[in-house]
């Protein structure tokens, strides 16, 4: 059961505005974005992310700070950003990838202070993950980078945004994999942003419908969720957790406690708003944007104008 709160205490922070995928989900091809925003890649500098988080923390207790991009392992200066929270005394530290970098870097990552990595896992099979990516890279390369990432001691998290017709029959398979390596999973149901905010895609595969596919070889039951988790989760019989991040269908917003920042260090209260706010270093004029940041959290997931590509998970 749930426990009600409303604060901000994780800072989700995308770092770039820019990826190396073409997920059919976020930025198909075939609807381009009016990039209004992002006339051109920007990169967060690790001097504008010290300067924020310094402000932000005479105001609020951050609990964690996660890196999202675009694709944030694009970003040259990861490390130097990761040693910078982790100067800053940020207590977890995380971020979410598709798992395409060099050798090397989950080590780096781990040394600078990094504490959890998010995967994007959507297919394990080669076809169905260059269907969903629109690349010709080895998924073998990414289910490699997830263990490694676990195996050096790193929290490690699956999340795999579930489409039907492209990946629905991959459920079961994709549960077995991440619960026989050890990891949590997380199902998404597809989250209409950006260039597809207006779309009613025939894709659309609920929470409900996951939960009936999963029943259908796993027995299963709820798993502790706390109140600011964006997952409800579940264990089956065999020790396998699972996650599903119901958007639409099954709505959390009354327990969402993250405040997001752009890569020009422009932050937003709501994934569902595009309102952003600059943030000052007056201290009286920082809590007024907070307030006002606040009071544009939703009751209930819209959707925004913004591409995921810009704003993060």
């Amino acid at each position: 059961m749930k426990e009600n709160t409303r604060k901000f205490e994780v800072l989700r922070v995308s770092i770039l505005s820019h990826c190396s995928f073409a997920c059919v989900y976020c930025a198909p091809k075939n609807k381009p974005n009016p990039n209004i925003l992002y006339p051109k890649t920007h990169f967060l500098t690790p001097e504008l992310l010290e300067e924020k988080i310094n402000i932000l923390k005479n105001h609020i207790d951050i609990k964690e700070v996660h890196l999202t991009g675009g694709e944030p392992t694009l970003h040259k200066d990861l490390i130097l950003l990761i040693k910078t929270l982790n100067k800053l005394q940020v207590k977890e530290i995380a971020i979410t990838s598709n798992g395409f970098f060099e050798d090397g870097l989950i080590e780096n990552m781990k040394q600078a202070g990094l504490t959890r990595m998010n995967f994007s896992l959507d297919s394990l099979s080669q076809s169905g993950f260059e269907r969903l990516s629109d690349r010709k890279l080895p998924v073998n390369l990414l289910l490699k980078r997830i263990v490694e990432a676990n195996q050096i001691g790193l929290e490690v998290k699956v999340n795999s945004t579930v489409l039907r017709g492209y990946n629905d029959t991959e459920i079961l398979d994709l549960l077995t994999w991440a619960g026989e390596n050890k990891i949590p999973i997380r199902y998404l149901e597809f989250m209409k942003m950006g260039p597809l905010q207006e779309e009613h895609l025939d894709c659309f595969y609920s929470a409900e419908e996951i939960r009936n596919t999963i029943k259908k070889k796993y027995n299963f039951k709820p798993y502790l969720t706390p109140i600011d988790s964006t997952a409800t989760y579940h264990i089956t019989d065999e020790g396998f957790v699972f996650g599903i991040i119901a958007n639409h269908s099954e709505p959390f917003c009354e327990g969402c406690n993250r405040l997001r920042m752009d890569s020009l260090g422009r932050i937003y209260g709501c994934l569902s708003d595009k309102t952003s706010f600059d943030l000052p270093s007056e201290s009286s004029e920082v809590s007024a944007i907070l307030e006002q940041a606040m009071k544009t959290k939703k009751t209930q997931f819209t959707g925004s104008e913004l591409s995921m590509k810009f704003i993060g998970g």
